[in-house]
């Protein structure tokens, strides 16, 4: 709840406007009166207002003065103004001071109210989500100096690193997303990764501890306490460590969708060596191809070699020698995909490309990669894109 402070001079005009809209409707609690701009500025002082609905005509200190006494203690504050007095010189004025909107007593109603109140809602979440977001960029961009010699601050901040967690060393563990997994476009992919970095920090929070954080929305990094929370002294063994690794790349792979590589440091003893740790985790750090079972790796070659023709899950297992049951199961937990999808995938990335490059018609290019509906293949385009393949050519 944000809360509010009317300042009115009369009192019958704050009584009525109390009254006259269900403010907890707009997430907005009545919290202190005043009738004037001194007292006004004193209940500020001993309350924690958020929004201020001022009249602008008042005894003493009026409301245009009170508003840039507000904006001078308190910015972020929003500040809405009320009137009897329907003059442009009083509305120009409080737009200059930030106001969030002038509102004409004798005309004012209920949905008037409410509609001002929410811009000023949204300018404090925003106000709020700005400040959350500056302070995490702030907090990312600390510890990533610690992964490097050259930008080791010489004097660390209360960073968490020195607690008893870290009595026993610490490993850096470095998360990637699979170059080959489903990739996304602009924000989605940020979102997308986002989630993966969320995921982790608190699936690692219960178990271990430590400090995870990103590097240009690319890698995920987990700077973690040598053993567990429980302090059990096999979790500081690399093959316990690995197990829980993988639960925990199978755990994203399960809740996101999404395929991840990993590598972890040995064990280090002292925080000044995060640069030499985190280089340690890097050059471990397998490349997809490398990573690949070599199943995945002649399927994804069968289906290159047959993307014109109508794929199956049973052609291909047949192809490199194996049940379709046991295929289906290797290639999604490789690729975090199943196979159909990943066909459609492909097939549908070669018809992006000759829409956006060709002028072939729609028909034609649909027929080529074995769709010989066209209207079967400009839903099945619009399901999975977002748009149909004329409105994909055209934008």
């Amino acid at each position: 709840m944000w809360n509010l402070l009317v300042v009115e001079d009369e009192t019958i005009v704050r009584v009525g406007l109390k009254y006259m809209m269900d403010w907890e409707k707009c997430g907005i609690r009545w919290k202190s009166e005043a009738s004037n701009g001194e007292d006004a500025l004193r209940a500020m002082e001993t309350e924690d207002i958020h929004i201020v609905m001022t009249d602008i005509r008042m005894p003493g200190m009026d409301g245009l003065e009170l508003a840039k006494r507000i904006r001078e203690r308190y910015p972020e504050v929003q500040i809405v103004f009320l009137s009897s007095y329907d003059e442009f010189a009083y509305a120009k004025e409080a737009l200059k001071l930030g106001a969030v909107d002038y509102l004409h007593k004798p005309t004012m109603d209920e949905d008037e109210i409410e509609q001002t109140l929410r811009k000023a809602v949204e300018r404090l979440e925003s106000a709020q989500t700005g400040k959350r977001n500056d302070a995490e960029a702030d907090r990312n961009e600390y510890y990533l100096s610690l992964l490097d010699k050259y930008t080791f601050p010489q004097r660390r901040q209360d960073d968490g690193l020195n607690n008893e967690l870290f009595q026993s060393g610490f490993r850096i563990v470095v998360f990637r997303k699979r170059d080959d997994a489903v990739q996304a476009d602009g924000d989605s992919a940020e979102l997308r990764f986002m989630s993966i970095l969320y995921l982790i920090q608190e699936y690692v929070a219960k178990d271990w501890g430590g400090v995870v954080f990103h590097r240009g929305f690319r890698e995920v990094i987990w700077i973690a306490p040598a053993r567990a929370k429980s302090g059990e002294a096999d979790s500081a063994n690399p093959a316990e460590h690995g197990k829980y690794l993988e639960q925990l790349r199978q755990k994203v792979l399960e809740l996101l969708h999404v395929a991840l590589i990993y590598s972890s440091s040995p064990v280090y003893e002292r925080i000044s060596e995060l640069p030499e740790a985190y280089m340690e985790a890097l050059l471990h750090l397998p490349q997809h191809e490398q990573s690949d079972n070599l199943i995945v790796r002649k399927t994804k070659e069968f289906v290159d070699k047959h993307l014109f023709e109508d794929i199956t899950l049973a052609k291909a297992a047949a192809a490199v020698h194996v049940s379709p049951g046991y295929l289906s199961r290797i290639f999604l937990k490789e690729i975090g995909e199943n196979f159909s999808d990943y066909v459609i995938r492909n097939k549908l990335e070669y018809a992006r490309k000759q829409l956006r490059e060709t002028n072939r018609k729609i028909y034609e290019i649909a027929a080529e990669i074995g769709y010989t509906n066209p209207h079967y293949f400009s839903k099945l385009f619009k399901e999975r894109l977002g748009k149909t393949p004329l409105e994909y050519r055209n934008q």
